[in-house]
């Protein structure tokens, strides 16, 4: 057997290794991305998923992902975003207000620049809701992944001591943030790179500021 402290160094070596992993994916994701979604390949990708999905609207389809894709706008998210930063100051959780006030408005702030710097039309495929500004990355997929995940992140840690309440908060919120992204291609104003590369983009930032407030969380 090894000696305790220097098995316990190998863990916390394999956790930092482990965290860096988990930005580094991403970050290769969205750079591929980036770098690839003009080529002939992905366009003709992005082409055959939006219209398969053009292919299974239906009435019932299109009022769910109408209800999704409201659910990740600024008109949902920014009340929240609201109510929960009041609600954790009166738990004085200072540290968690300001976790989440950094990954709100830093999403979005970072996604403007994105989308500003690659410059990408949208789909010119019969849209079903308007949508404004630049394609990619895809400022539902990425704001949705950021909010919706740090509460996904939150809330696993303040129900840590309630397993299977965490588990049910993640499931949710996973599939909340799954449906989002899909919604936003099935109406017609993305391509799937574009959500991709906002998942991917997202990821990094709430992962990157839930490394770093970490000891402030609790």
């Amino acid at each position: 057997m090894g000696h305790p402290l220097l098995i316990q160094r190998k863990r916390v070596l394999h956790m930092k290794q482990r965290h860096v992993l988990f930005l580094i994916i991403p970050i290769i994701i969205f750079l591929f991305l980036a770098f690839m979604y003009k080529t002939a390949f992905i366009e003709r990708l992005d082409l055959a998923i939006t219209l398969a999905m053009m292919d299974m609207r239906t009435n019932g389809w299109t009022s769910f992902f109408i209800v999704m894709t409201n659910i990740g706008s600024w008109t949902i998210t920014a009340p929240v975003w609201f109510i929960l930063c009041a609600l954790l100051l009166m738990a004085r959780k200072g540290g968690a207000v300001l976790f989440l006030t950094i990954v709100f408005w830093g999403s979005r702030t970072l996604n403007w620049l994105l989308k500003e710097m690659f410059g990408r039309a949208r789909p010119d495929i019969d849209q079903l809701v308007h949508a404004a500004h630049f394609s990619f990355p895809s400022g539902h997929a990425m704001n949705s992944m950021a909010f919706y995940g740090a509460l996904l992140l939150l809330g696993t840690l303040y129900a840590s001591a309630k397993p299977a309440l965490s588990r049910a908060i993640a499931l949710f919120l996973m599939v909340l943030i799954l449906f989002i992204g899909v919604s936003r291609i099935y109406l017609g104003v993305h391509y799937f790179t574009d959500i991709l590369a906002g998942y991917s983009a997202g990821f990094v930032l709430v992962y990157g500021m839930y490394r770093l407030f970490r000891q402030k969380l609790s």
